[in-house]
Order: structure tokens, then C-alpha cells, then sequence
């Protein structure tokens, strides 16, 4: 078990959002001219946004990671955050983010995994 602050879970997200965020840019047209294309990762808000449409996430997750709560810290395993990475990556991978042709699911199919990820307490 170790204590992590939101922060590092942001950074993990940066970063494996990092491989797929110019094809998610490049599907927003209108939005292209708002982009250095030279600048490669992932924005503020391009983070907030995936924090708040990942389906993988409860509600409660997405408010910690988004400040809405006043925790600081949380305590998980290996595991929790493995699967918060795998997470992470299935949707950064997505159709629906990537193109933002935003469907109705069921995490759980979509995840592989049964239903959300939630604060491990």
C-alpha cells in the first residue's frame, strides 16, 4: 500500500494520454488552430475533459482527481493502480474519446474488468 496525491494520478494520466492526444486534437477541426502542433502533451484542460467523460471512473474518483473533495492523499494497492492504468489506456485508445463520438456503455464490457473504478476506500 502507499499514499499518492492526485496529483501523481494527473501526471500518470498526461502521460499515457500523451501517445494518442494528436489524433484526439486532429479530431476537432475547429479546435486545431488553438494548438501549437509542436506542443505534444496533453493540456489542462484536455485532462479535466478526460477525467470528466471517462466512464471507467465513479463519480467520487473524478472529484478527487478534479478537487471537488477535500481528500488529499489516498492509499492504494498495486493492483488498484494497475487497473486505474488500464483504465486509463482503454480509454485513451477509444473511439469514443479519441473521435468524441461519444456512446452509451457499459464500463464493465468496454473495460474488461466489471464496472468503475472508485477511491480504493
Amino acid at each position: 500500500m502507499q499514499s499518492i496525491t492526485k496529483e501523481y494520478l494527473i501526471e500518470l494520466i498526461g502521460r499515457l494520454a500523451y501517445e494518442t492526444i494528436h489524433i484526439q486534437r486532429e479530431s476537432k477541426p475547429a479546435m486545431l488552430s488553438d494548438y501549437n502542433h509542436a506542443k505534444h502533451f496533453a493540456t489542462n484542460e484536455e485532462i479535466v475533459d478526460f477525467i470528466c467523460t471517462i466512464p471507467f471512473f465513479d463519480e467520487r474518483l473524478k472529484d478527487f482527481l478534479l478537487e471537488n473533495i477535500p481528500e488529499q492523499t489516498i492509499i492504494i494497492s498495486q493492483s488498484w493502480e494497475i487497473e486505474f492504468i488500464k483504465k486509463c489506456i482503454a480509454w485513451s485508445r477509444s473511439h469514443e474519446w479519441l473521435y468524441g463520438k461519444r456512446t452509451l456503455f457499459d464500463p464493465g464490457d468496454k473495460s474488461g474488468s466489471n464496472g468503475f473504478l472508485s477511491l480504493p476506500y
